[in-house]
């Protein structure tokens, strides 16, 4: 019976749901029932000393010891952190201030803001209304990085809607009610923009919808979050997080001002930091699960014996994608299986091994990630995200030809992905409009397609730069009339409470349409009401979809013509890439240890509220 032949006969039946739960007991177990085999053939004719010293390594245990083994991980829950602040610019939809702690906060920042005057009256204007803002600090997040916010009224409120609001610019940290008062941690940010009210997006148009809603990237982080590895034993010698720090950095470097750096710097005898290397920091998840399959112990007669699993186990599609992150694990020593393993008949098998070597700096399998991209929905995320990893022109040219295939999805992630990669490039170069939105005209060979976001960043993305609305083209609302003439043009009237009148005429393309009503002050949500409402009445020569990214279960909400993502029967047990994450899924792919996040008072607030605290909508403001 030989090594592979026991891996095979012990692991057979095992499918994707174990994907995690492969360790070392697992290994152990293969490598004892090798040994046995062995013993089988000496048997046959061997002399009795050759009994006795293969009894002896039936013995002896693997060496193997795996970082995932021994460390927990900390910073890869997203942290909530909350903001009392003032909405703005209101058309007399707020309401006058109530006398409560929220309105106290409010009161006192404004009057420590020099360019304020009279904060008590601004307070009780029908155009500002208090608010609560929150905030979901991912993983990872650098210094000066924006995040998505979230905006609701206090409850009580009796305002009528917050739609096309301002925040004024306020604090973000961790806060709780504790003993009957409100406890603030350190601050770790800033928030402020323009709130798109939920009714924009939502089918249902409740009076609730009115009074919350987002503000995309308008969150600005103060701090790093750092990331890190605990040793779960107490009291081990401080050699051990120094010897596994080692065995890290032998596998990863980053760049910092001086150069070349590990990314792994132990701080105690059980705290190690990490940094993230460029090529990861789309995927986070990908690369802490790597750093839990590096191997920090192991004898040379063991690695060997390793690959060779490894390199069997890659080839059965239920084992692959763990084996594919062992080889990424081993590094240069992985990179031979992992190429050979591009060539199998199995696109997952192809896939998982394509996705390890991107993040190596390979570009062998950009085709099959291209290929998984376009036909494949499970593996369509981690492929345009391993892609947009590789700073290789054949990667930029794979994502360059997904943008011209019928799939929204497959689209718009192509897009997010090369803007993720190459931000320059004119493919996928923007406009920031109105001090409010970018605008991005892409060529796609495929049919006109008009997008809206719902996360990130506030940007309107044009398939097909020859897209137009139709002759029967007619928007009126409060001081705007939008007309198409018939001819190719349109004619846009605005008009002021003073009786003054700014015309404007552009062609019927949608997007110099966008540009002329951002130059006459519409934004992002105005705008992407207007389009709404004329794709529904029929007045567009285009497919229009909103949000074309996956949420927990691979679906986003339709609208219209919008359709419901693709289906699949295939399952990753990969955490959904930074790159597409809105901060609403969860984090399952990488076991890790409890930590404090950003503020000395979380221990506290977990304490007294453990059960509620990962529930975005059970913090201490008793928002509706």
């Amino acid at each position: 019976m030989t090594f592979r032949n026991a891996i095979d006969s012990k692991d057979s039946t095992r499918g994707n749901g174990r994907f995690l739960n492969l360790g070392v007991g697992c290994l152990a177990v293969s490598v004892v029932l090798s040994l046995v085999g062995c013993q089988n053939l000496i048997k046959r004719g061997q002399s009795p000393d050759a009994k006795s010293i293969s009894q002896l390594y039936e013995d002896k245990e693997p060496t193997t010891k795996y970082i995932g083994n021994l460390c927990g991980i900390y910073g890869l829950n997203f942290a909530k952190v909350e903001g009392v602040g003032l909405a703005y610019d209101l058309d007399r939809t707020g309401s006058s201030a109530k006398p409560n702690v929220q309105r106290d906060l409010v009161l006192k920042s404004l009057s420590s803001n020099s360019s304020v005057e009279n904060p008590s009256k601004l307070l009780s204007s029908m155009n500002t209304e208090i608010v609560v803002i929150k905030g979901m600090l991912p993983p990872g997040i650098r210094k000066g990085e924006y995040y998505d916010l979230e905006v609701v009224t206090v409850g009580g409120s009796v305002a009528k809607s917050l739609e096309d609001g301002m925040i004024l610019q306020t604090r973000m940290q961790p806060m709780a009610r504790l003993g009957g008062g409100l406890k603030q941690g350190r601050t770790t940010g800033y928030g402020k923009g323009r709130i798109l009210v939920d009714a924009l997006f939502e089918s249902e148009k409740g009076p609730s919808n009115q009074l919350r809603g987002v503000v995309l990237g308008g969150g600005k982080a103060k701090v790093d979050r750092p990331l890190g590895l605990k040793v779960r034993k107490e009291n081990v010698p401080a050699s051990t997080s120094m010897r596994i720090s080692r065995a890290i950095n032998d596998r990863f470097d980053t760049d910092d001002a001086t150069g070349k750096k590990g990314v792994a710097e132990p701080k105690t005898n059980r705290d190690i930091v990490l940094l993230v290397p460029e090529n990861y920091r789309q995927n986070i998840g990908r690369y802490l699960g790597v750093v839990k399959n590096i191997a920090y112990s192991e004898s040379a007669t063991d690695r060997v014996n390793r690959l060779e699993a490894l390199e069997q186990e890659i080839g059965e599609p239920s084992k692959s994608g763990l084996a594919a992150i062992r080889l990424e694990a081993l590094g240069v020593d992985g990179v031979p299986a992992l190429k050979r393993a591009l060539r199998h008949h199995d696109l997952e098998v192809q896939f998982h091994a394509a996705q390890a070597l991107a993040f190596m700096e390979h570009d062998d399998g950009v085709d099959i990630l291209k290929k998984a991209a376009k036909e494949e929905p499970a593996f369509r995320w981690n492929a345009l995200t391993a892609l947009s990893s590789l700073d290789d022109v054949s990667a930029s040219i794979a994502l360059a030809d997904l943008l011209n295939l019928q799939s929204a999805e497959t689209r718009y992630g192509a897009f997010r992905a090369l803007l993720a990669q190459s931000p320059n490039d004119s493919l996928v170069y923007g406009k920031w409009l109105a001090s409010d939105f970018f605008l991005h005209v892409v060529p796609s060979e495929a049919e006109p397609l008009l997008h809206f976001s719902r996360a990130k960043r506030p940007e309107i993305i044009v398939f097909g730069s020859d897209q137009t609305v139709g002759d029967n083209f007619l928007h009126v609302e409060t001081g705007l009339t939008v007309r198409a003439n018939g001819n190719g043009t349109v004619s846009v009237n605005r008009y002021t409470t003073e009786f003054e009148e700014e015309k404007n005429v552009c062609s019927n393309r949608i997007s110099d349409l966008v540009e002329t009503l951002a130059k006459m002050g519409y934004g992002y949500g105005p705008q992407m009401k207007m389009f709404r409402a004329a794709k529904h009445a029929e007045m567009l020569n285009t497919r229009l979809v909103v949000n074309a990214v996956p949420k927990l279960g691979r679906e986003y909400s339709p609208d219209g013509d919008e359709i419901p993502a693709e289906k699949s029967e295939k399952y990753v047990a990969e955490a959904l890439p930074e790159l597409f994450r809105t901060g609403n899924e969860r984090v399952t792919f990488v076991p890790r240890v409890e930590e404090d996040t950003v503020g000395e008072i979380e221990a506290e607030i977990k304490s007294n509220n453990d059960s509620q605290w990962d529930k975005m909508m059970n913090w201490f403001t008793d928002s509706e």
